[in-house]
């Protein structure tokens, strides 16, 4: 059996700001599944869903604006 604590809201909100902005988006994602299972999702609450889950990644090397870089042809 887990020891219960009495944590505040304000507590709370000071913890989840130390946290890493990916971490933040992965207790977000993790709360509004929680909520989806309770009930549906609104429009708004699905979208917040969807940018919890998009990756931050810096893209190294933009892609050619050629087509032939692309698939290997001449474009015939």
């Amino acid at each position: 059996m887990g020891v219960q604590l009495t944590v505040d809201y304000e507590q709370v909100v000071e913890l989840v700001e130390q946290l890493s902005e990916e971490q933040q988006q992965a207790l977000i994602a993790r709360l509004l599944r929680q909520r989806a299972q309770q009930r549906p999702l609104t429009a708004e609450e699905k979208i917040q869903l969807f940018d919890a889950a998009k990756l931050s990644n810096l893209v190294n090397q933009l892609p050619s604006v050629r087509r032939q870089d692309w698939y290997d042809d001449d474009g015939r």
